[in-house]
């Protein structure tokens, strides 16, 4: 009886989030409650080699959106790079496993919401953002980039890098 009670809490709270944040109604089809408690498995795409799972995972109008949420505010300049490449990867996913295209994801950050249009330009840039992902993981060496002064400075690794911006 408890586990029904957990469920419906889980649910209720759920479709709360997803109204109060100006997200499209929609039917949740799939919470994704991050290791606590049943959860499906992962979808896997076989062209790209990826899996993953959002979110939460809508159903409006016979379309599946993907909806990745984030506990930081929303980027001034609008979403990051690797926001909106992570919200790519699930329409991709979503398309694959259900054989319905997704139009877009939605990210969902404290302060509000970014819609992620899926249309060629970004799947390309996901399929080579993955390529280049997986030619790393085969090279013997892969060096570090520096491009972001504050992810350097909060690395882990930096008293071993030997390529750090000497702070």
């Amino acid at each position: 009886m408890l586990f029904i009670f957990a469920g419906v809490l889980l649910v209720w709270r759920g479709r709360n989030i997803i109204k109060g944040a100006g997200m499209p109604e929609g039917k949740i089809i799939y919470i994704d409650k991050h290791g606590r408690g049943s959860v499906t498995k992962p979808l896997f795409s076989s062209r790209l080699g990826i899996t993953g799972k959002p979110d939460y995972l809508l159903l409006k109008k016979g379309m599946y959106i993907p909806v990745e949420v984030k506990s930081t505010s929303m980027p001034r300049k609008g979403a990051y790079r690797s926001h909106k490449l992570q919200v790519a990867a699930y329409c991709h996913l979503v398309e694959e496993h259900f054989g319905e295209r997704p139009s877009y994801g939605i990210i969902k950050y404290d302060d509000g919401t970014y819609k992620v249009a899926y249309g060629n330009e970004i799947e390309q840039d996901l399929t080579a953002v993955v390529n280049c992902m997986r030619t790393d993981m085969s090279a013997a060496n892969v060096l570090r980039s520096h491009e972001y002064w504050n992810r350097c400075i909060a690395c882990d690794f930096q008293t071993a890098c030997g390529e750090d911006l000497n702070l």
